[in-house]
């Protein structure tokens, strides 16, 4: 009986299909192209890929709904929800814009939250350093002053990197509610 169970499971998860996404495109000579990965669709033909709705998908129920017209039978034939269409700004999609800007404003935030507390240290070790002079508070001072002069660089370089993805980003006419 033991077996029989396994076999039945080992088969039911074998019949579940994948959950992928697809996407489709058609080029210049008229031939449909289908890819799972949006980054390997020509940068030409980007803006006119569209996903496919998986197997698995169920209906979308945001699509609009048609007001019913007066003297229509109630037997008109219903019209299929067009798949989602991916779009692409500058060859990424609105998730890796967003976590691009999420990434950089998350680490700066962090770093900028902790350098108050770092100065307060770096005056107590001064202070340490200038009434008992020992080689280890010197040592402490010293190494709490790299670590500030490393944070407010850090934080220079990602100002700069987000500045860039702001220009690249405007290059590219991505919406600013993905810039946030």
């Amino acid at each position: 009986m033991r077996y029989l169970s396994c076999f039945l499971l080992a088969v039911f998860l074998y019949s579940i299909p994948a959950d992928a996404a697809t996407y489709e495109w058609t080029d210049d000579k008229g031939v449909v192209n289908f890819t799972d990965n949006p980054e390997n669709i020509p940068a030409k033909y980007r803006n006119k890929a569209r996903k496919r709705p998986s197997i698995t998908a169920e209906p979308s129920e945001s699509a609009p709904t048609q007001p019913q017209q007066p003297g229509a039978s109630s037997q008109a034939p219903e019209t299929t929800p067009q798949p989602e269409r991916v779009v692409l700004y500058g060859g990424h999609d609105e998730e890796w814009w967003r976590s691009s800007y999420g990434r950089l404003r998350n680490e700066l935030k962090a770093i900028q939250d902790g350098l108050p507390g770092k100065r307060e240290d770096l005056v107590a070790a001064r202070r340490k350093f200038t009434i008992y002079q020992y080689p280890q508070y010197r040592k402490a001072y010293y190494d709490l002053l790299a670590e500030i002069e490393k944070n407010e660089a850090r934080i220079t370089e990602l100002n700069g990197q987000i500045e860039s993805l702001d220009l690249e980003a405007a290059r590219a006419g991505v919406p600013l509610e993905w810039r946030k």
